[in-house]
């Protein structure tokens, strides 16, 4: 299912061959490729800048710390999946994306990792240089609000740009922003008591959202409460089953671009074969968000349903 601009071997669960042991679902391939101990420089963030011409920039904040780090495998793996739907769905029609990730800056070596913005198999070039550090400090919490200072100071859009922020972690942000950690990695930060998401939010149009893992077996109130004080309540969203990570993005994508409902999405979950389990466990994640999205009208084609019936073309946008 990859598109014209970023064709490779697409592994999916129902794999006979290739794929681990891992609950994620990540394959033996994405093991191998994204196997990097020390960082390349052209992923540090001091001092560095990413910049997007596109319509809609897309950036994916990948927690990798121990708990999270097969995440970026399966992100790897079904990436020519999820690129190739948005274009052959026309979701979007001009985007770009950066991978980035995010560990702990009081205890991991490389806490940020900033990938520049790039389209179709240039991604693999990026994704592959994502060292999976596996840290932590394992106090529930993460350098998330270091991450969202970092993309509100140190990005780049073209004027009218559409950007989209997805977070993907189990874990909590600090309170505030560690000013010498954001100095120790050459962020400019004159501003005291910064809080960094609402800054990030006002800068992409309040499109930040946080697709929530469980932590250990559940989602502690702690840290539930702790993203929903920090952004719009329905854009934190809780993961149902790892393997569905991509399908969450790609849902939220459809619906923020209007060229999708909650319903019509799930036609084209359908289309490509997802099962019944996972389509309810997606729709209901993305139940809220959709509740908030005011009804426009969808522009793109939709894939027919499977008896044949005729789909109603209604669409959201924030």
């Amino acid at each position: 299912m990859g598109g014209s601009s970023y064709d490779r071997d697409v592994y999916s669960s129902g794999s006979s061959s290739g794929w681990s042991g891992s609950s994620y679902g990540a394959s033996s391939v994405s093991t191998s490729k994204l196997s990097r101990s020390t960082i390349d420089d052209s992923m540090r963030p001091n001092g560095k800048i990413i910049t997007s011409s596109s319509k809609t920039p897309i950036i994916v904040v990948l927690d990798v710390t121990g708990s999270n780090i097969d995440f970026a495998r399966v992100v790897y793996d079904k990436m020519p999946m999820f690129y190739g739907q948005i274009e052959q769905q026309k979701y979007l029609t001009d985007f770009d994306i950066s991978f980035c990730a995010v560990g702990d800056a009081y205890t991991d070596d490389y806490p940020l990792q900033i990938a520049d913005f790039a389209k179709g198999l240039e991604l693999d070039k990026w994704l592959e240089k994502l060292v999976l550090e596996a840290g932590g400090g394992g106090q529930r919490k993460e350098s998330y609000e270091l991450m969202a200072y970092y993309l509100y100071k140190n990005t780049r859009f073209a004027p009218d740009s559409e950007p989209i922020v997805f977070f993907i972690g189990d874990e909590a942000p600090y309170p505030t922003v560690n000013r010498s950690q954001a100095e120790a990695f050459e962020i400019e930060c004159p501003e005291s008591n910064v809080e960094p998401f609402a800054l990030l939010r006002q800068k992409v149009n309040d499109n930040v959202f946080m697709l929530l893992n469980k932590y250990g077996s559940s989602y502690p109130d702690d840290i539930y409460t702790a993203w929903r004080d920090r952004m719009a309540p329905e854009h934190v969203i809780k993961i149902r089953e790892e393997k569905a990570i991509v399908d969450l993005m790609l849902g939220i994508i459809a619906m923020v671009s209007s060229t999708r409902t909650l319903d019509t999405y799930v036609i084209d979950m359908g289309a490509r074969g997802q099962t019944q389990q996972r389509i309810e466990g997606v729709s209901e994640s993305l139940r809220d968000l959709s509740a908030s999205i005011v009804p426009v009208t969808v522009t793109g084609q939709i894939a027919p349903a499977a008896d044949g019936a005729k789909t109603e073309k209604k669409g959201r946008r924030l």
